[in-house]
């Protein structure tokens, strides 16, 4: 008896098998090959095009009296991201002002090099002539994102968590668990920009209680801003209505004040405009809006006075509440016709 392994495959029923081709492998290598070479020419162009942005936005800096310091500068992140980090970053102004930030950073998909995303380390000081001389600032973690356009920026998004600002004597000024501001131009309208802030739990000196702050609004021709020159937000506010207040909403120790309305700067700086309120628990209102206007203001006194005077009935989130008329004329703050104070002019 034969074994049949012994046969040939032909009688077996076996087809014979084929030398094994070595072309595709060959084929599929160099394919591999030709695509990594490909994108590290890709990856090594756009990172000499960064490097090249940068240097150029160091130049304009220095061009008009400023300048850009990026000590240990690093361009990385290949293959997949194109990564800018300092440590420290500088940054100074034409008058002698200067913040310095621990540790930057600037990352884009390498794909996507038109969505940036910024990181910055705690702390941030803050030297010079002004009013931020000596401030400090820290924080767990500040992130921002910006989405560029053809020739400006379209989309800012920056979070701070817990924020503290602190002065030169190391007093803080102010903190929070929270903060977040979204800067875009507008989807109606491309010469004006939108912009929303949220601060949670906001403490400031004089301030009974922490504070939750939501804004929303909106500035004729604020797309100017997203420009890379920008433009003097305080310009922009000097024609009437320009700021228009879509929600204005600050909650704090049971007070809720809700307004909206539009605003503008006459040629003065003064502030014009009305912006009716809600309140709902107006008697705890003069420590909720103290800090916001200047030290020994009668503001907030008299516009709680204000309420319990004039104010009609309202409802605020199911609640009971009162609404008043508040209107600003040459920086004169007025309830229907009682005179709150006056605002200093912006200058």
């Amino acid at each position: 008896m034969t074994d049949s392994t012994d046969r040939p495959p032909s009688e077996t029923g076996t087809p014979a098998r084929k030398p094994t081709s070595r072309r595709g492998y060959i084929l599929l290598a160099t394919l591999v090959a030709l695509v990594i070479a490909l994108w590290s020419g890709y990856w090594s162009i756009a990172r000499g095009v960064v490097a090249d942005l940068f240097t150029n936005v160091r130049m304009a800096a220095r061009a008009e009296g400023g300048e850009i310091a990026c000590t240990g500068q690093n361009l990385g992140g290949y293959p997949f991201h194109l990564e800018l980090s300092c440590q420290p970053l500088s940054v100074a102004g034409a008058h002698g002002e200067r913040a310095q930030v621990e540790g930057f950073r600037a990352v884009a998909l390498a794909y996507n090099p038109w969505h940036v995303i910024l990181e910055a380390d705690s702390p941030v000081a803050v030297e010079g002539n002004g009013l931020a001389t000596g401030l400090k600032a820290g924080w767990t973690t500040a992130r921002a994102s910006l989405r560029l356009g053809t020739s400006a920026l379209d989309r800012s998004d920056v979070e701070i968590v817990a924020p503290v600002l602190s002065l030169a004597d190391d007093r803080v000024a102010g903190s929070a668990a929270l903060a977040n501001l979204h800067l875009r131009r507008s989807p109606d309208t491309a010469e004006d920009a939108e912009a929303a802030l949220r601060l949670d739990a906001l403490a400031l000196p004089g301030t009974a209680a922490p504070v939750d702050v939501l804004a929303n609004v909106r500035l004729a021709g604020g797309a100017a801003l997203l420009a890379p020159r920008g433009a003097d937000p305080l310009a922009l506010l000097k024609s009437e209505g320009a700021l228009t207040v879509r929600d204005l909403r600050l909650a704090s120790g049971g007070v809720t004040l809700s307004a909206t309305g539009s605003l503008w700067l006459d040629a003065a700086g003064r502030l014009n405009g009305t912006l009716p309120l809600t309140v709902a628990g107006a008697a705890g209102l003069p420590p909720l809006l103290a800090p916001f206007f200047p030290e020994g203001s009668k503001v907030p006194a008299s516009l709680a006075g204000a309420l319990a005077a004039l104010g009609q009935p309202a409802t605020l989130d199911g609640g009971p509440a009162v609404t008043v008329p508040l209107a600003f004329a040459g920086g004169t703050a007025r309830v229907g016709f009682i005179p709150l104070g006056t605002l200093p002019p912006l200058r």
